[in-house]
């Protein structure tokens, strides 16, 4: 990652946050968020004109094969989530797909269709690390994870207050080395 990437991703969520009224140690709604960057989220079937076979195909045949795909037509921009996920890995891969669009990562692949429709897909690693580690941070912020360390939660219970999967929160604890510094507090 570039330096100084992670202060910034934790900048920029203490400032959505705040920016929104929500608390660094509570869940924030990642469609709200989105929304408020003047993006849609759609389920599968909220997608126009989507045949039923396709439909089936993403949500019934192989539902685990795919997470999201954003789609770009004209100046409109559209996170499709698989809907059929857990809802804490749905909030992380709505996330996931805005850090792209807000850090303005180029795919390496754009495939556009002959109605102008681009899809965006294949990011460079780097940038993927760089889309995980702000979307972790906007969903668990470093100054909320450790207050709610100090209250005694455990991995779980933060998941659990944050709305992500325990191994986010457990990622994001290890990650950011919170552990570590409160032993050394105490």
């Amino acid at each position: 990652m570039r330096r100084g990437f992670k202060a910034h991703a934790e900048r920029l969520s203490l400032e959505t946050r705040n920016r929104l009224g929500i608390r660094n140690d509570s869940a924030i709604d990642p469609i709200e968020l989105v929304q408020s960057k003047g993006c849609l989220v759609w389920t599968p079937q909220e997608v126009p004109e989507l045949d039923v076979s396709h439909l089936t195909q993403l949500t019934v045949s192989d539902p685990d094969s795919w997470d999201a795909v954003t789609i770009k037509e004209g100046g409109c921009t559209v996170i499709v989530v698989n809907n059929t996920r857990p809802a804490a890995r749905q909030a992380n891969t709505i996330m996931h797909e805005w850090a792209h669009l807000e850090l303005k990562h180029k795919p390496s692949r754009v495939d556009e269709f002959e109605n102008g429709l681009l899809l965006l897909s294949d990011y460079p690693k780097e940038l993927e690390d760089e889309a995980d580690w702000l979307s972790g941070a906007m969903l668990a912020p470093r100054d909320g994870l450790v207050a709610l360390r100090k209250r005694g939660l455990d991995d779980d219970q933060i998941a659990e207050a944050f709305g992500i999967s325990s191994q986010l929160a457990t990622w994001r604890l290890r990650m950011t080395g919170i552990d570590r510094q409160l032993r050394r507090q105490y």
